[in-house]
């Protein structure tokens, strides 16, 4: 009865001070003492890691956020908000499962993913679908709390758990503008206004002005610092992830192709004009011998999610070692994707698996756009074709494998190398993408 009592004569100062306007310091300490024990009481248990977590994020108080609890990320480091009229409301299960709430929503990047997402999605399916992706791992959630089972019932859709981010959030839109639709044939219907005012529970995130790198650096701190061996087993994995390196140097594997390759010319004032050698003034050129990286990926249905994981830490070293652009196809049996990264913030989330696996496609594309001095840097499980349909016109091609299989080609046009990973087939969803979480994500479990 202690917590109870406690908790409700602070609820009573708290409707007090939100009528008055006042919030003086000795509510202040015996507010953020109550918080210091619920904290406590999950440092002794399985719940170490979110007591450790939440030991390093400063508190505040505001009666103004529309939502019991909102962290935002500040140069320092995160601070944590508290509405003590909503917040006083709970048990101490509940709050600790809202508690819970706040540092998923750091560990899985929903910060920095809800700006990219809102440029796409209205801000209440963005809120939902980011809700439910991480409520679903929760227990003891208040019951007015975003589930997936209350968004297919109010929404009428059919959402299963563990998928992205961005499905759930594409799959709402449609219901939101399908009722909207429906309202307006019935003006008898007033259920268009609520369905629309829904929760603001992240409009406080609006208040950060860091970018995304800066967010990582100070979660990945924050998380390792935290991390005392203990922790649910999907964020364990990204604390791990944090420490990942890349298998291939892949500085010296480029030096072996690279010197070989011809990618045209470049203009330099240390040799004189061929044609008219008598200008000074007109510069000379020489052999560029910095040609284009393209990275292929195989993302057909036989890769595993800690496959294409491993993969995108090789990706992310390849970005390092090059100061140009990496051109990434993403291919099963035709070419699903094609864009360019200069930085780890450029590289997306996990195309959906279609189809089989093809290596041809990815040639076609190269020769169809004239890329034959570019090096291919091909990620795949090795089970494909035996033999390309379009034949490269050098050895410029680097395989590497991910899975147990040898190449299937009988003739590669190239060298093969393999990174090691789990044996660890299926459907999957976007797993991988966790494990990279220090550097997307774009993600899923797409976080």
């Amino acid at each position: 009865m202690v917590f109870e009592e406690k908790r409700d004569s602070l609820l009573k100062q708290a409707i007090d001070i939100n009528e008055n306007g006042n919030i003086n310091s000795n509510f202040e300490r015996e507010f953020f003492s109550f918080v210091e024990n619920i904290i406590i009481d999950m440092l002794d248990r399985e719940d170490s890691f979110f007591g450790q977590f939440l030991v390093r994020i400063e508190r505040d108080i505001r009666f103004n956020i529309s939502w019991p609890l909102a962290t935002v990320p500040k140069m320092q480091g995160f601070k944590m908000y508290f509405n003590p009229m909503m917040f006083l409301t709970y048990d101490k299960r509940e709050m600790q499962a809202l508690f819970k709430h706040e540092i998923y929503h750091i560990m899985y990047g929903h910060h920095e993913r809800e700006r990219i997402l809102k440029n796409k999605y209205t801000t209440i399916a963005v809120n939902l679908a980011l809700d439910i992706s991480i409520n679903q791992f929760i227990k003891n959630l208040p019951m007015d709390s975003y589930k997936l089972e209350r968004v297919n019932r109010e929404y009428g859709v059919d959402l299963k758990e563990d998928k992205p981010v961005e499905v759930y959030a594409e799959i709402i839109e449609k219901a939101i503008k399908s009722k909207i639709s429906e309202s307006m044939k019935d003006e008898k219907n007033d259920e268009v206004g609520e369905l629309i005012d829904i929760s603001k529970a992240h409009d406080v995130w609006e208040e950060s002005t860091l970018n995304q790198d800066s967010i990582k650096d100070i979660t990945k701190k924050t998380a390792i610092s935290a991390y005392n061996g203990k922790a649910p087993k999907d964020i364990e994995g990204i604390i791990k992830a944090y420490s990942e390196k890349a298998e291939i140097s892949w500085q010296d594997a480029l030096k072996k192709v690279i010197p070989s390759l011809r990618a045209g010319e470049k203009k330099t004032i240390m040799r004189r004009n061929r044609r008219q050698p008598e200008r000074l003034d007109l510069r000379g050129t020489l052999p560029n011998n910095v040609p284009e990286v393209i990275v292929a990926i195989d993302i057909s249905a036989s890769m595993s999610d800690n496959e294409f994981n491993k993969i995108l830490i090789e990706v992310l070293e390849i970005t390092r070692t090059r100061t140009n652009k990496i051109t990434v196809i993403e291919c099963d049996n035709e070419v699903r994707r094609v864009y360019e990264i200069k930085s780890k913030n450029d590289i997306k989330k996990r195309y959906a698996k279609v189809g089989s696996t093809k290596f041809s496609p990815v040639f076609r594309y190269i020769k169809e756009r004239k890329l034959r001095n570019s090096v291919l840097i091909y990620f795949t499980d090795g089970v494909g074709e035996k033999e390309l349909e379009v034949k490269p016109f050098k050895n410029n091609t680097i395989w590497v494998l991910t899975g147990d299989e040898d190449l299937s080609l009988e003739k590669p046009y190239g060298e093969i190398k393999k990174i090691t990973t789990k044996a660890e087939k299926g459907e999957g969803g976007t797993a991988g993408l966790e494990m990279i979480k220090e550097y997307q994500r774009e993600h899923g479990r797409y976080f």
